[in-house]
């Protein structure tokens, strides 16, 4: 029986699967991530891959330009960590002209990471398990994928000195802002900061803000990352104990927390994420 061009159009792989076929490395790194994976990872999977074939389409980079991309970050990240083994030292720290990534470049190994890493799925997973009470705000946006996952029906307002034009199509009931964000008299019922503040050289101002910006009762959904030596992080959380202790002095109770260690075979390295829910007191 002849098909119809719809379905074979149907039948045509993700670009994601073809991603996959296409790198023996990317298919390695699935493959390890989603071996005893849980259905709520296959979930946050699911939707990222969707979100990447709107992505790629909407920013026009083909299958070749994303392999290489996400290779030549790889291979990057690799050289800083073993820096970091050998010093001690964060990238800035070595050299402070660390020279920039290609947002796009950037973009692609965020959304892919999801895919192909533990870490960057169970992130996902936990924004997912939040639901807040009222509009929300969400401070560092780039691609927007993390958007997705968020419990907001009816948006917010969403910043970042960088925001794809992707995002705004993707998540037409979000407010977007290019620019730094500022505490007004808006208040939130939870503000959102996922892999953020480890990019700033002063944190814990950037938390009081936040706690500026909450409604009493509001919650603070936020990660910390240790030992990541990533080329713009700068600030490294050593200790849960002193970040959450200095986290209460703001103003704040810690609801949850949930460890996030990074998995990288054949090295010493113990990075992890902290994935944290803060409650503003009343």
């Amino acid at each position: 029986m002849k098909q119809c061009p719809h379905m074979e159009l149907e039948q045509k792989p993700s670009f994601f699967e073809q991603l996959i076929q296409a790198s023996r490395k990317l298919e390695l790194d699935h493959e390890g991530a989603t071996t005893s994976a849980p259905e709520s990872a296959a979930v946050v999977r699911a939707a990222t891959a969707g979100f990447l074939e709107g992505y790629v389409a909407y920013n026009h980079i083909n299958l070749e330009t994303a392999v290489n991309s996400y290779m030549e970050t790889i291979r990057r990240y690799v050289r800083d960590i073993k820096a970091f083994l050998a010093t001690g030292k964060y990238p800035l720290e070595i050299d402070p002209k660390q020279w920039d990534i290609g947002r796009t470049d950037y973009d692609l190994f965020l959304i892919l990471t999801i895919l192909v890493t533990p870490h960057r799925c169970a992130i996902m997973e936990e924004i997912s398990k939040v639901f807040p009470q009222g509009r929300c705000l969400v401070i560092g946006v780039g691609s927007g994928v993390e958007l997705g996952f968020i419990n907001a029906p009816n948006g917010g307002d969403s910043y970042d000195l960088y925001i794809n034009g992707y995002a705004r199509q993707a998540f037409p009931q979000w407010s977007f802002h290019e620019e730094w964000y500022r505490p007004s008299d808006r208040r939130y019922s939870a503000v959102y900061a996922i892999e953020l503040i480890e990019h700033l050289s002063e944190p814990y101002a950037f938390i009081a803000d936040c706690h500026k910006s909450l409604a009493p009762g509001g919650l603070l959904v936020a990660t910390t990352a240790s030992d990541v030596p990533q080329f713009d992080h700068r600030y490294n959380f050593v200790s849960d104990e002193d970040f959450e202790d200095r986290v209460r002095t703001l103003g704040f109770e810690l609801e949850l927390k949930r460890p996030i260690p990074h998995d990288y075979p054949r090295t010493d390295i113990k990075a992890r994420n902290a994935f944290y829910v803060f409650r503003r007191n009343v």
